[in-house]
């Protein structure tokens, strides 16, 4: 009886993971708001004897608004797994026999 070593081999499937940063973006609506000051003015006649001109003015303020939408962005890392085929290989021993003359 001979003991004879030999290679045996299967395709099997591994788990390959792998993580991959991606950046994400959203527009978010923001309401920009900003104050504008605006002179009003009249000139004013008055007739007394004489005429007199006057200049009247009167500031007002006004709040104008408005949405713009703004550039959001996270990074975001997500984890992907796949299968890939891979070969393993043992060694197994097997014992042969001989007929002897």
């Amino acid at each position: 009886i001979e003991i004879v070593p030999r290679q045996e081999c299967k395709t099997i499937q591994v788990p390959r993971t792998e993580s991959v940063p991606e950046q994400k973006c959203d527009q978010v609506p923001e309401q920009k708001c900003e104050t504008k000051y605006k002179e009003k003015c009249h000139t004013e006649y008055e007739k007394e004897c004489e005429t007199k001109y006057e200049k009247e003015c009167s500031t007002t303020y006004e709040e104008e608004c408005e949405t713009v939408n703004e550039q959001v962005c996270d990074t975001v890392t997500e984890t992907k797994t796949d299968y890939v085929t891979a070969t393993e290989c043992n060694l197994v021993t097997e014992e042969q026999c001989h007929d002897v003359p």
